[in-house]
Order: C-alpha cells, then sequence, then structure tokens
C-alpha cells in the first residue's frame, strides 16, 4: 500500500473511531485471548497425572477422530480431554473449545459446522449442561463428527455425568472411561509446579495419608498443592507445610458457630463478619466497614466517649483475629473467614439484605485498594450463588452501572462480578445467557461498557465464538458515535483468522433489518484485505453480500476510502488469483450501478497503478456486458 493510500485510510478510521481512550475496568490478558489458552494447556500437561483408561482414550481418539470421555464427577475429565487433543500430532491446525448455544434463527444450529478448521483438536465440554442443551448438541453430533473427519480434525466430549447412559447406541463405540488418577502423583505433580519439589509420600504426615485415602476432587488436590506452597515460603519442614495447608482446608462450620455464639453483641458480630468479607484488608478499612455494616444491621454503637472505646487490636483479639506481618487482618485459624461468610449467609438469611446494602458502601472506602474491593466483590457473589440468588446478582449489576448514578467504583466492581461469574465452573452458562440478553437490547453506557470488558479480556479465552456474538451485537447496537464495543470486537477478531471467517459470515448472514445499516457500516471497519482466505468460495460470496450492502446502505463519503484502501492492497499483492478475487468482488457488489462503479475506478485511477486500473476497467465492462447483453431465445427444432 503506498504512503498516501495508508494515510487515508488511517485518517478515515481514525475520524470514524475517535481519539478518545477509555480507561480499562480490567486488567488485560497477559496475551492474546489464544494464546492465553495456550499457556494453560502447557501448565495443565505439566502437572497432569495420567489416569488408569487414558491410553485407550487416545487410541479411540487417534483412530475415530473422536472420543466421549466418561467417569464420576471429580475424576479429572475435562483435563484429560485437553491433554488427549494436545498430545496429538500437530501437523496444523488450532486448539479451541466449542461452546454449544441456542441458535439465533430457526434454521442454526447448536454446533456450527463452520466452526471446524482443517485438523483443528477440539474440546466439547458439556459436563455442566442441562438436559436441553445435551439433547440438542447430540442430536446434532452426527453430522457434525462428519464435519470433523472430512478436515481431519478432533474432537473429544465430555458429556453430562447424569445423561451419561442416555447415549445414542452409534456412538457407543467412541466411549471411553476415565479413572481417578494417582492422589500421590497428582499432588506430587501440582507441588512441582508451585516450587515445592521434594518425595510426597515419604515426607508426608499422617494427616495428608488420611485426607488423599479419603478421595477428595481433583481440584481440591490443586487447591491443598497452592496452600502447602504457599507454607513452603515461610518456617518450618514439609510436614509442618502440610499440616498448615490442610488446617486451611478443614471444615471450620462448627468453630465459627461456636466462636458466634460467644459474640453476643451486635457490634462484636458486625466486626466478625466484616473480617470475613475483607480478608487481608488493612486495619482502617477493617474498622471503617464495621461500623457501616452497624448500621445497615440496626446494632448499637459504643456510646461511650471516644477515648473509652477498647482498642481495634483488642477488639480483633475477641473475635480471633489480628494483623499479619504485612499488617494485614485475618483469622489467626486458616479457612475461617470462608466458614464465617457460609455461616452468616446461610444461618441467619436476614443478614442478606443489609449486607448487600453494606458492601454499596464499602466499596467506596478508601481504606480499600483495588484488589481489596475485586476480592470483596468475589466473596460476595459466592454467597449469592451458593444459595442460588443469580437474579440478585444481576439486579446489582444493573444498579451499579445505570448511567444516572455513574460511579467508578460500582462500575468496576459490577466488571469484577461478572469476570467471576463467567469464570465459575457451574454457573459460567447462565452468566454467558445473562450477558446475551444484555448485549442484543440498548444497555446503558457503562452497562455496555462492562459487558465490553467481559467478552474481550475474560470470555474471549474460553468461550471465543460466545464472546464474538456477544461483542457483535453489542458493537451493532452501540449508539452513535459511541466506539468501545466496536473498537473491542476489530481488536478481538483481528488476532485470528478464524474469528474474521466468523463475524464476516456473521455480517453476511445473521442479519435483522435493524441490523443492516450499523453491519454495513462495521463490516467497512472490518473490510482490510482479506489475504489467502479470499480465494474460498464461501468466504467470496459474504465479502460481495458485505459490500453490497455497503453499497446500498451508506453514503459514498463512508465507503468510498475503503474501497480505495481495497484496491491499493490488492495492488500491491503478487498473487493473480487473490487480485482477480479483489476486482471480481467489488465489481459483482456494485450490481452494475454507475454511481458506484464510476467513483471505485475514479478513484482507482488516483491512487493505484495503471495496470490495476486498466484490470478494474476490464472487469467493469465484462460485468457490464454480461449484465445488458440480452439473451438468445432458444430456437425450437421441429422434428423432420
Amino acid at each position: 500500500m503506498s504512503d498516501r493510500n495508508r494515510d487515508i485510510y488511517h485518517t478515515s478510521v481514525h475520524n470514524h473511531f475517535g481519539a478518545a481512550e477509555q480507561q480499562p475496568l480490567l486488567n488485560a490478558p497477559p496475551a492474546a485471548p489464544r494464546r492465553v489458552a495456550d499457556d494453560q494447556l502447557v501448565r495443565l500437561q505439566r502437572q497432569f497425572a495420567r489416569p488408569h483408561g487414558i491410553n485407550a482414550a487416545y487410541d479411540v481418539l487417534a483412530g475415530e477422530h473422536t472420543v466421549i470421555l466418561h467417569g464420576t464427577p471429580g475424576s479429572g475429565r475435562n483435563s484429560a480431554a485437553r491433554v488427549l487433543l494436545c498430545e496429538l500430532p500437530r501437523d496444523g491446525g488450532t486448539y479451541h473449545e466449542l461452546t454449544p448455544e441456542k441458535p439465533e434463527t430457526t434454521s442454526g444450529r447448536w454446533l456450527s459446522l463452520d466452526l471446524v478448521g482443517e485438523q483443528d483438536r477440539m474440546l466439547l465440554d458439556l459436563s455442566s449442561s442441562d438436559e436441553r442443551t445435551w439433547q440438542a448438541v447430540e442430536g446434532e453430533l452426527s453430522e457434525f463428527r462428519y464435519e470433523v473427519l472430512r478436515k481431519g480434525a478432533f474432537l473429544a466430549l465430555v458429556p453430562p455425568h447424569q445423561f451419561e447412559e442416555q447415549l445414542s447406541p452409534q456412538f457407543a463405540q467412541f466411549r471411553r472411561e476415565i479413572g481417578r488418577p494417582d492422589a500421590w502423583e497428582a499432588l506430587n505433580r501440582h507441588l512441582w509446579l508451585v516450587g515445592v519439589r521434594k518425595s510426597v509420600r515419604g515426607l508426608a504426615p499422617p494427616a495428608l495419608h488420611t485426607y488423599l485415602d479419603a478421595g477428595p476432587p481433583m481440584h481440591e488436590l490443586a487447591r491443598l498443592a497452592e496452600r502447602i506452597g504457599v507454607a513452603a515460603r515461610g518456617q518450618g519442614d514439609f510436614a509442618a507445610w502440610c499440616e498448615t495447608a490442610l488446617a486451611a482446608q478443614t471444615d471450620r462450620t462448627r468453630d465459627v458457630t461456636e466462636a458466634v455464639q460467644r459474640l453476643r453483641k451486635g457490634r462484636q458480630r458486625a466486626l466478625f463478619l466484616a473480617i470475613a468479607m475483607l480478608d487481608g484488608a488493612r486495619p482502617e478499612a477493617v474498622h471503617r466497614a464495621t461500623n457501616l455494616l452497624v448500621d445497615e444491621a440496626g446494632s448499637a454503637h459504643d456510646d461511650r466517649p471516644l477515648l473509652e472505646h477498647k482498642a481495634l487490636s483488642l477488639r480483633l483479639e475477641t473475635v480471633g483475629a489480628e494483623p499479619g506481618s504485612d499488617s494485614r487482618v485475618r483469622f489467626a485459624q486458616p479457612g475461617f473467614a470462608a466458614a464465617a461468610r457460609r455461616h452468616f449467609w446461610t444461618d441467619l438469611p436476614d443478614v442478606r439484605k443489609p449486607l448487600s446494602a453494606w458492601l454499596n458502601k464499602a466499596l467506596k472506602l478508601r481504606e480499600l485498594d483495588e484488589t481489596d474491593r475485586a476480592k470483596l466483590v468475589v466473596r460476595f457473589t459466592d454467597l449469592c450463588l451458593s444459595t442460588g440468588e443469580f437474579e440478585q446478582i444481576t439486579r446489582i449489576v444493573e444498579r451499579w452501572t445505570q448511567d444516572s448514578s455513574h460511579r467508578p467504583t460500582e462500575v468496576r466492581a459490577a466488571a469484577h462480578l461478572l469476570k467471576h461469574g463467567v469464570e465459575d465452573e457451574q454457573w459460567h452458562g447462565d452468566f454467558r445467557s445473562k450477558i446475551y440478553d444484555w448485549s442484543i437490547g440498548q444497555p446503558p453506557k457503562h452497562l455496555r461498557e462492562v459487558l465490553v470488558e467481559v467478552c474481550a479480556k475474560v470470555m474471549s479465552i474460553h468461550h471465543p465464538e460466545p464472546a464474538l456474538v456477544r461483542l457483535h451485537h453489542l458493537a451493532r447496537n452501540e449508539p452513535h458515535p459511541g466506539v468501545v464495543a466496536r473498537r473491542a470486537l476489530l481488536d478481538y477478531v483481528n488476532q485470528d483468522v478464524r474469528l474474521k471467517r466468523r463475524l464476516l459470515a456473521r455480517l453476511a448472514t445473521t442479519q435483522a433489518e435493524r441490523h443492516h445499516r450499523a453491519d454495513a457500516d462495521l463490516f467497512l471497519d472490518f473490510a482490510g484485505f482479506p489475504d489467502d482466505f479470499l480465494l474460498a468460495a464461501p468466504t467470496r460470496q459474504w465479502l460481495t453480500t458485505c459490500w453490497r450492502m455497503a453499497f446500498d446502505l451508506l453514503p459514498p463519503p463512508r465507503w468510498a476510502p475503503c474501497t480505495t484502501n481495497w484496491l491499493a492492497t490488492a495492488d500491491q499483492v503478487d498473487c493473480e488469483q487473490l487480485v482477480e478475487a479483489a476486482l471480481t468482488i467489488l465489481v459483482d457488489a456494485a450490481d452494475a450501478r454507475y454511481p458506484v462503479l464510476s467513483r471505485i475506478y475514479a478513484d482507482a485511477r488516483r491512487t493505484v497503478s495503471p495496470e490495476l486500473a486498466s484490470r478494474l476497467l476490464r472487469s467493469i465492462d465484462t460485468a457490464h456486458r454480461a449484465r445488458f447483453t440480452p439473451r438468445a431465445p432458444d430456437l425450437e427444432v421441429s422434428p423432420s
């Protein structure tokens, strides 16, 4: 592309997007979403302990291109499926995860065939899906598997445990049972990654033997390893580290119940609960949060003169807490804070409403840093989800993101809340569904900003297709001159040619009348020269449809710089097929309309080489002759 053409294009994009920068609500991932997912896979392989049955499962996957993994919940079926896919020969294709969702149109599919790339390795984890989703996916599985075979791809499926026996007989040959890995080996591998490189079995205290013999879920073993790694930073030997970590894994419900019973005054209990919610915060933050909670719960403040009040350190000691070496307040017993939160939420349900009101005020405390606030939001979200109060969470998000009462702290808190929900193993589907409902409407400005960040930075890592769908809706529904959703969508798809193809397909095929102009305008910002995949027949058709939509619905000053950029890029391409395809697409999209073609050609004469301009003119002449040359009538030949 010439310097002049590049300047024209970049000026157009800059003017369209504007120069304002949006302050991020969430930290950006350390790399592109696909790279983050790949890095997680590398770490998983290092800590993976091979369970019984995995070799047989690999043989089925490698030979049949499909394997369906069965096993008890907590045995690590998801991890086994990921590792199996990663162990396949990497002759091409990519690893990605499939997220089936209800089709947006009556002719749509839960599993789009276009998601299957050549030699791809795909995970379809339905372990937490409901019966409706499982039945819909199973009904499409045969056709989807045919596409997998046709593309030389591979599919590892994890069905819902409760529906495993309902699997259709035609798929029984792909079913393999995955057992539970050896707990000692699994723990050893996790400990190695956190820096504890010792022989576990020989040094383990009796308590660790008892714990592992009970068969805890694999994710609990991973958590135990992390806690041993933290304990290893302090004093003591391996046995002492294990004892400390196991203490944090111990159910503290009874201890908390007894502690609360000893605290008779409402102010003491408010301090107890404030510490549990702000575990690891500074003492002054705990103190102010306690006063706020006393007000919300209707308890009495200490009405004695200020100099007669009990010192904060003594009050902390009364409830079993103290500042650590980092000057942050925690309970003396590991795992006590989480048990205390559960106790108040479940045993005193009337506390839930004032605690929700307290949360709004506590988030604004200047004594809390951003990490404290994020942890507070996560803890409150977990409490709501533990009792199935999903609707309360969505109402909180809507309240925090109202434009009429915009407060940056609450908007950021809403982003952290949805981030945690999308990452939750049990509730992630509900959060994705609610985000979809918000995205297809007209969400307020601040809610839209939150949704954009959650989709682009969180959902995109393990659910790339749903993230694309929601960002597309947010971008097409974004009021002019808003550009936050559009910029995020384009940045997202430009990281991966597969996502570019998916967005192009959506722009060309999933249109509603009210979105035609918005999609046409969005296409022009997206319509950089698409390189070699332009040669594929579906891609060329989609591009022709989108250019035609732009010519139909948008004024020439909007689309002309984009056609100029398209042709200028084609002028730098060595592949004759690509150049011919680029010209044909534009000419076909113009439908022989003189005003459109004359503007494209006039701009081309000024900006591209004479050779390309001449080729463009020949393409236009050919299209005109084909359109306006009358077809000769068929002659009937009478039999002699």
